[in-house]
């Protein structure tokens, strides 16, 4: 029997300032290069600017590529990490000794794994849940991606920031659609028509976990599965590279940084339900309304396949 995640951990994540902050860190690094120059000044006054973008302006062929060789790939594994820390002080604080702590699968579950399921799609779903959920693409790009991510050959041939560019754009993304369940009570719009400058706090309700939404994911228990491998893959790339000890990261943006000394102290900030840090948010998401993007795990590059 798989160990149920505690309902503390479910609680803490569904709280409308992580859900607001995973959502804006996600969206304004892959987007920034894309925004007019009005718009990255307000962000800009608010402390939400990016130093290193995760995807590059879009081109009309090629649309957005992962930028490798600027850290932002750090950034993508420094700040999952800290999330999964915090994650982890609260369950110490729990004390469950069935989830003592965030542990990643030791290997992506197979189509047949009975532990977790792929979910099946539904009406209206994007074409690519029906792609990602495939037994075909996973024998033909999940095992492969897998296969590299996990060589020590392989990585040590590239940087901590090219690695987790690479897991983000394409392992990753892919693993938040595939195990995907029908949201409840339905799938939150990219951009509202009755409120387009702010999120329905009809989704703010721990039941919407959607796991291909980044408003929401993190509340889905999959997400830490998901996210323990990743983090996971910065344990082989130390070993593959001879590092040992801590990790010197150039890439920690968190987000919001104004008034914050550290990404610990933000996210401890934001469990706290700081008023000042909802309304820098809230500000933020007005900034970029009618600039949101198509749903960011579905960047996938196609070089990565």
């Amino acid at each position: 029997m798989i160990p149920q995640l505690p309902n503390q951990v479910i609680i803490e994540m569904a709280k409308r300032h992580h859900r607001i902050h995973h959502f804006l860190w996600h969206e304004v690094r892959n987007n920034w290069l894309d925004y007019d120059e009005a718009t990255k000044n307000e962000l800009k006054n608010e402390g939400w600017e990016p130093p290193r973008p995760a995807l590059s302006k879009s081109d009309p062929v090629t649309g957005q590529r992962p930028i490798f060789d600027n850290f932002s790939g750090e950034d993508f594994l420094f700040m999952h990490r800290e999330m999964i820390k915090l994650v982890n002080q609260i369950l110490n604080e729990v004390s469950d000794p069935q989830y003592p702590k965030i542990e990643g699968w030791k290997t992506i579950p197979r189509p047949d794994d009975l532990d977790y399921p792929v979910p099946p799609t539904w009406d209206g779903a994007d074409e690519f849940f029906e792609t990602a959920k495939s037994d075909d693409f996973f024998n033909q790009f999940f095992l492969q991606w897998e296969s590299a991510y996990t060589d020590s050959n392989f990585l040590s041939g590239i940087t901590l920031g090219e690695l987790g560019s690479r897991l983000e754009f394409s392992i990753h993304n892919v693993m938040h659609v595939r195990w995907a369940s029908r949201p409840i009570p339905r799938e939150r719009p990219l951009i509202d028509a009755t409120s387009a400058d702010t999120i329905d706090t009809v989704f703010d309700d721990p039941s919407y976990n959607f796991l291909a939404d980044t408003y929401s994911s993190h509340v889905n228990p999959i997400f830490w599965k998901l996210h323990g491998w990743i983090d996971d893959r910065i344990e082989d790339w130390k070993n593959a590279n001879g590092v040992t000890g801590d990790i010197q990261w150039t890439g920690t943006w968190m987000g919001h940084m104004h008034g914050h000394i550290n990404a610990n102290l933000l996210l401890r900030g934001l469990s706290r339900s700081r008023e000042d840090t909802l309304e820098n948010m809230s500000k933020v998401l007005k900034i970029i309304s009618g600039k949101v993007k198509p749903n960011p795990f579905q960047v996938v590059d196609p070089s990565l396949f």
